[in-house]
């Protein structure tokens, strides 16, 4: 569980970027991209300042 959840931000590091690319709209991609990476980072920390201690990994 704690390689996945560590696992999970190589692979959206990657996965954002690639999937907003697909836009037609170059800026509308790339603001796609920022509000995914930032939404994604919110939900990163609370897993691991509140799922990672309740799992025993800390």
């Amino acid at each position: 569980m704690a390689k996945l959840i560590l696992m999970s931000v190589l692979i959206l590091t990657i996965a954002l970027p690639a999937k907003a690319a697909r836009d037609p709209h170059p800026m509308r991609g790339l603001k796609k991209a920022i509000l995914w990476f930032v939404l994604f980072n919110a939900a990163y920390t609370y897993g691991v300042l509140v799922w990672v201690p309740r799992l025993g990994f800390g």
